[in-house]
């Protein structure tokens, strides 16, 4: 819609919060119109205040060649050129309604993966045939395939957004159910449980994770924080249901109930999530990024990202391991079995706090130094684990671990998303990151239980556990350092 020569006043946006480029100066009979105003569900886009034809141009491209998203005005460059930059909304009902979303998400197909501990001890005393390492595959192979998902479904994000990959993910999530149902020899459940809701896991993971990435930065891991909590909430609220179950019905109608429960809370969450418009070719803080195209190659082979992610793939592989065994080290040590399941959901009420607190700790005091002290905390809590024998010990060491490990997941994605300088890059980034992870994530539990066969002692185990997330730690203050040098500089 072309503007009339006789406006003099800058118009109020529209309802998309979308400002013409030709409302930022006075207009001119000689000057080239505006490009009409685009809808896009919840977006403001970037005004420029320049009139010359270059800027025009630059400005026609952003109308036409980018997804345009939103601004709250508060992050205007100096020099005025808002034409190279959109804005990052840092709050609002759109983004909010991303982050509850992605606490469903979270709360039900990453709060399961959490709760698989519940159906190890389920299983080891079902299988008595199986050893404790192969029985622990199920769950490695659902992490594995979650993890290196990334690979593929954090690319395919920045293509296609949202709607298509959890949409698909939700209906992964609901056939590993029924087959779970169906299963009766243990390779049916590592196809049914670990293949497939393995599968269903990295299609409503990354898009949910890269989305809300895209609506903060400021308070990003404040946000992700928030919604990945939801994780721990289900790491509470599946163990009590499942132990419930299978005390009432029948080892089938488990996954059945399951089903039921959580495929409309799923379908819910992939109405909530949406992906920004516009955000290809420009930063984390909204800025003008280099060509999409061009910096394609380097931002996948960029040594300091590379080195990060090395360091998040032995920190997560020790980080993982008491998950797998704190229900079996709990029965082995006397504690009834429903306490032990219990113990569970007391380590994910630590994480809840964890996550929200760490993500608030980490806009403050930056991102890569938080994640580096509670990688540390929670190695030496591990290493104690050693001792801990009596109920109350092992109450403790559950709070304890969920306070220290649970912030550490949703800070990696977050220290991923602040050194990527392109945010039309993070589904891919955070994707590769966690497809590299997922070597630690698959060998932590199988060599876990590995050590607990072979020695017939859980002090290995706890070595194993403590030794790789501390090295994990250390490598990560290095890259740290590497990035910015002032110990007590906020990064």
């Amino acid at each position: 819609m072309r503007r009339s020569s006789n406006e003099a006043n800058r118009p109020a946006p529209d309802e998309s919060g979308i400002v013409p480029d030709s409302a930022a100066a006075p207009a001119h009979d000689c000057q080239k119109p505006a490009p009409p105003p685009v809808d896009t569900a919840g977006s403001h886009a970037s005004a420029s205040r320049e009139t010359s034809p270059t800027t025009t141009a630059t400005a026609q491209e952003t109308w036409e060649g980018h997804r345009l998203s939103s601004s709250n005005g508060s992050n205007e460059p100096k020099d005025g050129s808002i034409s190279n930059r959109i804005g990052v909304p840092d709050g609002g009902l759109r983004a909010w309604i991303v982050v509850a979303g992605g606490f469903i998400d979270f709360m039900v197909a990453f709060g399961l993966i959490n709760s698989f501990g519940t159906f190890q001890a389920r299983y080891d005393k079902k299988w008595t045939h199986l050893s404790t390492s192969a029985i622990t595959w199920i769950g490695s192979v659902q992490l594995f395939i979650l993890f290196l998902g990334g690979l593929f479904v954090g690319p395919a994000f920045d293509r296609f957004g949202c709607g298509p990959l959890m949409k698909s993910g939700t209906a992964f999530c609901f056939i590993s159910f029924l087959c779970a149902g169906w299963s009766k020899e243990y390779w049916h459940f590592l196809m049914s449980q670990g293949v497939l809701f393995g599968i269903g896991n990295a299609l409503l993971f990354y898009p949910a994770t890269s989305a809300i990435s895209e609506w903060f930065n400021e308070k990003r891991g404040l946000a992700l924080g928030i919604a990945i909590s939801g994780s721990s909430i289900g790491g509470i609220f599946w163990p009590m249901l499942i132990e419930y179950l299978y005390k009432a019905v029948a080892e089938d109608m488990v996954h059945r109930i399951i089903c039921v429960v959580a495929t409309p809370l799923l379908l819910m969450s992939c109405w909530m999530v949406r992906e920004r418009k516009g955000v290809a070719g420009h930063d984390t803080a909204g800025n003008k990024a280099a060509d999409s195209k061009k910096s394609l190659l380097a931002a996948v082979t960029d040594v300091r990202f590379m080195a990060l992610s090395v360091c998040l793939t032995v920190l997560y592989c020790g980080m993982l391991v008491p998950f797998y065994f704190i229900p079996m080290y709990a029965a082995d040590n006397g504690i009834d079995a429903t306490m032990a399941t219990n113990l569970l959901a007391i380590t994910y009420t630590g994480s809840f706090i964890s996550r929200i607190g760490a993500g608030w700790l980490a806009d403050r005091f930056g991102r890569f130094n938080i994640l580096f002290l509670m990688s540390v905390v929670m190695s030496a809590v591990t290493m104690c684990w050693i001792w801990m024998t009596s109920l109350s010990a092992n109450v403790a060491f559950a709070v304890l671990f969920g306070l220290f490990s649970g912030g550490l997941m949703p800070l990696g994605s977050a220290c991923v998303a602040q050194t990527t300088k392109d945010m039309g890059q993070i589904g891919l980034r955070i994707g590769i990151m966690m497809a590299i992870s997922s070597v630690g994530a698959l060998a932590g539990g199988p060599v876990g239980g590995f050590i607990k066969d072979g020695t017939n002692s859980w002090v290995g185990v706890h070595l194993f556990a403590a030794s790789t997330a501390m090295t994990g730690a250390c490598m990560l203050i290095s890259v740290r350092f590497w990035h910015k040098r002032p110990l007590l500089a906020k990064f």
